[in-house]
């Protein structure tokens, strides 16, 4: 938890005042964003875009910025399976579990009854946004080859290559704490609406910058690993 929050404030790796600003960034999402909404592909959203002051929880280094989750992608979420679509075997069903436990089993179906929108392949960036709060929520980089996606994930399609995707990854789970104080249900079963996901506050370094806090992280981590 305290690499996770050094490396969100920019605390981790020193800043390179050579780095592409933020700002730019910011603009190559909106400019994109125009893009697929003028092509049709994507509908104009309502997310309120600016950010206000006490949104922002500490100050970051300069040439940061300050970006709502929803303006960089597109939250597709997966198909509502029945009992009786599921074969012996086909297509792997990723549900919440097998984001948590490498060696939970999948359920399968007919890759020919699913849409588009539903696959998934290697680094299709998801969030779970239901489950039990501790250990279902949070962001993943699904690596492990073709499948269809369950409901209660979003399938993420990142707007203006702005992120980095293995820090995006590490931002959105910094902030869990916040997500499920905002969840909704009872005790137990709980979930994180799409609009509380795309209002999330989240903090954008220059695109550079990200990748060596991306670095530092692992080695840390692994760090941690290694004196557990």
């Amino acid at each position: 938890e305290l690499i996770l929050t050094l490396a969100v404030q920019g605390k981790l790796v020193p800043q390179d005042p050579s780095d592409e600003p933020a700002s730019e960034l910011l603009q190559k999402i909106r400019t994109e964003k125009a893009r697929l909404i003028a092509e049709g592909k994507i509908k104009r959203s309502k997310l309120q875009i600016e950010i206000n002051v006490d949104e922002k929880p500490f100050v970051t280094p300069t040439d940061w910025a300050w970006i709502r989750l929803g303006e960089s992608m597109e939250m597709l979420n997966g198909k509502a399976f029945k009992p009786s679509d599921w074969l012996p075997s086909g297509l792997p069903i990723v549900r919440i579990q097998n984001l948590n436990k490498l060696e939970a089993s999948f359920n399968y179906c007919d890759p020919e009854t699913i849409s588009e929108k539903n696959k998934i392949n290697d680094e299709t960036f998801l969030i779970s946004w239901s489950g039990t709060p501790g250990t279902s929520f949070g962001a993943f980089i699904w690596q492990r080859g073709a499948a269809a996606l369950n409901q209660h994930i979003f399938k993420c399609e990142l707007i203006g290559h702005a992120f980095v995707p293995e820090f995006l990854k590490l931002s959105i789970n910094s902030q869990l704490n916040v997500l499920i104080a905002k969840a909704q249900g009872g005790v137990g079963l709980q979930h994180v609406t799409k609009g509380t996901l795309e209002s999330l506050v989240l903090v954008l370094p220059p695109l550079a910058e990200q990748a060596r806090i991306v670095t530092r992280v692992e080695e840390l981590m692994q760090l941690c690993d290694a004196l557990e």
